[in-house]
């Protein structure tokens, strides 16, 4: 048997794989909101994207408790910690 590195897989007649590289981000690393879902609070608040949300809203959201459910018009909330968690960004952010 031939001995070394990558020989296996000559062996068994498959070639060998080049590594991937990945391509290049077109985002910047020093964007604060690269990571951010658009839209994302708005559809799980069942708003379209297109209109803004309420300050109201979103003041009572944060002030509610988890697990709670809110209404808003006719649409039940259930409030978990990543909505809070988006509820407190976009209030902070809307400053």
């Amino acid at each position: 048997m031939p001995e070394g590195k990558g020989t296996y897989g000559k062996q068994r007649g498959r070639p060998s794989k080049p590594a991937k590289k990945k391509p290049p981000s077109k985002k910047k690393k020093d964007d604060p909101f690269a990571n951010l879902k658009e839209g994302a609070l708005s559809r799980s608040l069942g708003i379209p994207i297109e209109k803004d949300i309420p300050k109201s809203l979103l003041k009572r959201l944060k002030e509610a408790k988890l697990n709670s459910v809110q209404e808003y018009k006719g649409k039940k909330i259930k409030i978990t910690a990543l909505l809070k968690k988006r509820v407190n960004w976009a209030l902070n952010f809307a400053k």
